[in-house]
């Protein structure tokens, strides 16, 4: 995984000033507005995946960050039910 930072940019389109509505990195705004200026207090860091490996362990994670199919399947556990449980159903109940 590499580590990418992200921030919103100021670029100049028809001779204004604006603001970009998304964040971006450096090599990717400069390829388009090469006189764009960075807006330091935007800043994000992302972590991307580089390899298939990293990029399918990131898609099987939740928002919580707990995976989702570690790749086995493990059973629910069921409980067992004590033996005093057990014996209470077996006596008489009057109602």
């Amino acid at each position: 995984m590499k580590l990418e930072k992200h921030y919103f940019w100021k670029i100049q389109d028809l001779g204004k000033w604006k603001t970009t509505r998304f964040r971006c990195t450096e090599d990717h705004i400069k390829d388009d507005h090469p006189e764009a200026i960075c807006i330091e207090s935007s800043l994000i860091d992302r972590w991307v995946p580089e390899t298939d490996e990293e990029m399918w362990e990131q898609y099987r994670k939740t928002s919580t960050g707990v995976l989702t199919n570690p790749g086995q399947y493990l059973p629910p556990k069921t409980a067992t039910p004590s033996t005093d449980f057990m014996d209470s159903l077996s006596k008489d109940v009057p109602f």
